[in-house]
């Protein structure tokens, strides 16, 4: 069996190679695809990786590389692999590996606007000296590669040919109400692995810091959340990742938090090694994550699993998928209660969320889990 994959120069790609080759040794090639000037970032070059461009996939050329493939992961899903998908011989097996960014276009109408309303407002009027910048040929690379991800209608055109999509559990009937064309059958299968992840770093996220969001992109709703913490931090520093994402809203985010909280606002706007960020974050005993959509799963995962007291919307989807597990969280409409630092979780509780995430993210789950992909069954 030849199980075809297409995913992007991702840092999230070579722990899914590790994993899917240990769970089904000598069957996997990976077609990766590649922006024009870009080289390899993250995927390195082996025997059982191709690289092409991404122009290349949007043309019939592409069917060469799909043609002898018997299943077909797709590491999300644009416009280019959708092209592939569709070029790709009709009796091969074809499973989705959902990102987020790839199908929340769809959910929009059922989960409503994923931005609150400071956060909308502050994105309506960006600082002088966060505007323009990069010249027109960084606006029209950015444009396209927007254009690329943002769009809906990949999903649309390949539903039917579907034969598996991964997916959070609590988000299967909500896809199946915005995609009716979507009859595969859903599977849960993570991204990446307690052992792998969520043990890197310090043991435990503990003391008196903050940490906001997980990049800069409006959907972390920051306004809001800085409006719910104002008087809440106690001796502690709100830390705030913004070197992923929108910079120029990134920009409008640390002057907002600066303005509110003075030196205890502390933006992380250049990138970090992981090793170095987890240090940084290390002193975060709380986690604030104020999306309206599933977002940051990592990062949230990670936390639960060192000890952080979390709070996630109770509209977000991952909401109900934790507390399914019996995990401890606490609702983002707790800090518009009472007054004063933040309390956090109990021991047991914070022991309990430790077991239950590691025990649902563990290593040998996630390979049952690759092993059981219905796709791959014949």
């Amino acid at each position: 069996m030849k199980i075809l994959h297409l995913a992007r120069d991702e840092k999230f790609v070579p722990l899914l190679q590790r994993l899917f080759e240990e769970a089904l040794p000598g069957a996997h090639h990976w077609l990766i695809a590649q922006s024009v000037r870009s080289g390899a970032s993250f995927v390195q070059p082996a025997p059982g990786v191709t690289f092409r461009k991404e122009w290349l996939f949007r043309t019939p050329w592409i069917a060469r590389d799909v043609r002898d493939a018997d299943v077909i992961v797709a590491h999300s899903m644009t416009t280019i692999f959708a092209n592939a998908i569709r070029h790709a011989p009709a009796a091969a097996r074809v499973a989705w590996i959902g990102w987020g960014y790839d199908y929340y276009p769809l959910l929009t109408p059922l989960l409503g606007d994923s931005i609150l309303p400071a956060t909308r407002a502050l994105c309506g009027t960006p600082p002088k000296d966060a505007r323009g910048g990069g010249g027109f040929a960084a606006w029209w690379r950015g444009a396209l590669r927007k254009r690329e991800r943002r769009s809906p209608m990949a999903l649309t055109t390949v539903a039917s040919r579907l034969h598996t999509f991964c997916v959070m559990p609590t988000e299967v009937e909500l896809l199946r109400q915005a995609l009716p064309a979507l009859r595969g059958t859903p599977h849960e299968l993570p991204l990446f692995t307690a052992e792998d992840v969520f043990e890197r770093g310090p043991a435990a996220m503990a003391g008196p810091d903050i940490l906001l969001g997980n990049s800069a992109t409006a959907s972390n709703n920051h306004a809001d959340a800085l409006e719910l913490l104002r008087g809440r931090i106690g001796d502690g520093h709100l830390i705030v990742p913004l070197s992923y994402g929108d910079s120029r809203y990134g920009a409008q985010v640390a002057a907002l938090g600066r303005q509110c909280f003075g030196d205890r606002f502390e933006p992380l706007q250049q990138w970090m090694p992981i090793d170095a960020y987890n240090e940084r974050i290390g002193s975060c005993g709380f986690v604030v994550m104020n999306h309206r959509r599933q977002q940051a799963v990592g990062n949230i995962g990670a936390a639960l699993y060192k000890g952080a007291t979390v709070y996630l919307r109770r509209e977000n989807p991952l909401y109900p998928f934790y507390c399914g597990l019996g995990i401890a969280l606490r609702p983002m409409e707790a800090l518009a209660q009472g007054s004063g630092p933040l309390q956090p979780l109990t021991a047991e509780e914070r022991a309990r969320n430790r077991a239950l995430i590691g025990a649902h993210y563990a290593r040998e789950r996630v390979l049952q889990a690759i092993r059981e992909l219905p796709a791959l069954q014949s």
